[in-house]
Formats: C-alpha cells, sequence, structure tokens
C-alpha cells in the first residue's frame, strides 16, 4: 500500500479530477516535504486545504509561498509543469482531521497526507487541551526550525461534504481506519456498497454532522495490492487458523475478526486469498478443489 514519510493515508480535498484534467494553477505555502524532495505538500485556498505536489524539481522550504501549474491526477494529487516561489512567510493554515495525540503534537489527516502539527509544549492530555482523536477544523500555524507549530485552532462547522481515504476495517457496519483511528460511517437505507473487503484502501465522500458523525456519499474501493494467493495442500487447520504449502512456501491465514473457519482435513487442496490488516494475514475467500481442479466441499481433498 502507499506509504512514505507522509504517511498518505488520508484525504481532505474538496474535490478530485481526473489525470485528463486541463492544466491547474493554483497557489500555496509549502508544509512537508517528501525525503527525496521532488514532492511536497502545500496548504492552499483560505481554509488550508493540503494538495500534494509531485515534480517540484527545485531547492524549497518550509513556509515558501509558490506558484503552481500543473495536471491534477486521478488520486488528487498534482503533477507540476511549472513552479515559481513568489514569497517566504511563517504561518499558514491547514484545514484537516485529529488522527492521532502525542504529548506535545497531533497528527492531522489532510491532502493525501498525515502531518505532524507541534502543540508548543502544551500537554493533550484533555479535551480541554486541544482538539482531539476526530476533531475537523482548521489550524493556525506557526513555521519555526522546520517545525510546524499550532497557533490556534478553530473546529469545523458540524455540516458539509469531505472526501477521506482509508483502510476498511468492516463492512457492516462500515468502519475505516485512518492511520488507526477507526471511522464507522452510516450507510443510508437504499444504497448498494460495492464488493468490499476488509484490508482494502477506499476513498469515501461523506456529509458529517454533529458530534463527528459521518454519513455516506459515495464509496470507491482501490486495488488489493497487499492480497496474497496461496494454493496447495492444508497442513494444519484450526477454527481460528489455515496453513497451505504453497510450493513449499508455508502460508499462514487467520480468521476474520469475530469468525470462525472450517476445520479442512490435512492434505485437502485449496485456493485461499488474504489481506494483511494489521500485521495479520487475514483470510478473505477459501475454496477447497478435487483433483482436478474443480470446486469440491470443504470436507473433501485431492490426497496424496
Amino acid at each position: 500500500m502507499r506509504s512514505a514519510a507522509l504517511l498518505a493515508l488520508a484525504v481532505f480535498l474538496v474535490a478530485v479530477g481526473s489525470a485528463t484534467a486541463a492544466p491547474k494553477t493554483l497557489k500555496g505555502t509549502v508544509v512537508a516535504k517528501r525525503a527525496h524532495g521532488s514532492t511536497v505538500v502545500l496548504a492552499t485556498g483560505r481554509t488550508g486545504v493540503a494538495v500534494t505536489v509531485h515534480g517540484a524539481h527545485r531547492p524549497l522550504r518550509l513556509g515558501d509561498r509558490v506558484n503552481v501549474v500543473g495536471t491534477r491526477l486521478r488520486d488528487g494529487t498534482i503533477k507540476a509543469s511549472r513552479l515559481n516561489v513568489l514569497s517566504h512567510v511563517k504561518k499558514a493554515r491547514i484545514r484537516g482531521m485529529v488522527v492521532k495525540r502525542l504529548v506535545h503534537a497531533v497528527r492531522v489527516a489532510s491532502g493525501h497526507n498525515v502531518l505532524t502539527i507541534h502543540t508548543t509544549g502544551r500537554a493533550l492530555a484533555s479535551r480541554h487541551d486541544g482538539p482531539e482523536r476526530g476533531d475537523m477544523g482548521e489550524f493556525e500555524i506557526e513555521i519555526e526550525h522546520g517545525d510546524l507549530v499550532e497557533d490556534g485552532f478553530t473546529p469545523a462547522a458540524p455540516s458539509g461534504t469531505v472526501e477521506i481515504e482509508g483502510h476498511l476495517v468492516s463492512v457492516s457496519p462500515l468502519v475505516v481506519s485512518i492511520e488507526g483511528l477507526p471511522i464507522q460511517i452510516t450507510v443510508p437505507s437504499g444504497m448498494t456498497l460495492p464488493a468490499l473487503t476488509p484490508g482494502q484502501e477506499v476513498e469515501l465522500v461523506v456529509q458529517t454532522g454533529a458530534n463527528n458523525t459521518f454519513t455516506l456519499v459515495s464509496i470507491q474501493a482501490g486495488d488489493n495490492e497487499n492480497e496474497v494467493e496461496a494454493k496447495g495442500p492444508v497442513t494444519n487447520s484450526t477454527r481460528s487458523e489455515i496453513t497451505i504449502d504453497a510450493g513449499g512456501a508455508m502460508i499462514i491465514f487467520a480468521a476474520p475478526a469475530g469468525q470462525t473457519l472450517p476445520v479442512i482435513a490435512t492434505g485437502t487442496f485449496v485456493e485461499a486469498r488474504g489481506v494483511t490488516i494489521n500485521g495479520v494475514l487475514t483470510l478473505t475467500r477459501l475454496r477447497t478443489e478435487d483433483c482436478d481442479g474443480g470446486s469440491a466441499p470443504d470436507d473433501g481433498g485431492c490426497g496424496h
């Protein structure tokens, strides 16, 4: 799955265009840079929605105010064809969702990135000390010695439509994890969900409500880039996991949370698929096959 120093696990964009969109011009303040330097994150517009820009092939500092001409890609990021530095500033505004609170910082999801905003030594031990996980709003920040430092926080109005991106935890109820923060989303009556598998990366448009509630507007599933498929005889099978000899490699699939697996006889030829959820290879599909490769009941086998 996508991962890097900026942890591209969340989206907080107003709109996402296609890769064939006309050239786009935007202005923003650099608030983060990838280690290799050619990708930066800009706080843009009045509210500071973060946008990722690729192809910034020139030295940039946090706080640089830039003008970018480029093409919006399908994932909502920008591929720059031209970038000019306009000025350098020490303050900016970032709109996002708090996904983690640290002793002297918060992690904020915005624009395909999770940014660290320091809190000037102020411990976020209670609600009265600052925003808590799940809160959305606008952060006033100061740029000090290459860090983002909080200078104020304004909670977002409890209404509006936003996009979020994360990993599917469960389908019913619909729960998406944004850097470890589980967000439960209400599916309106009559809405049919596409085929979904826990562990998939998904992009959703949600309607926000009071008390950090979310109602699904649309959902798009990404490819299961971390899916594992194994075919071979069963070497061990319990209600909680199954081990398959996939050409000499022993692959262990765990049962999905809250479910049990059928116990399958040793030597049964099976086809299994799974995805990694919280570091555990979790079964998403299991099928037994007869000796000719056809489907067979889960209690049968090919033998040796």
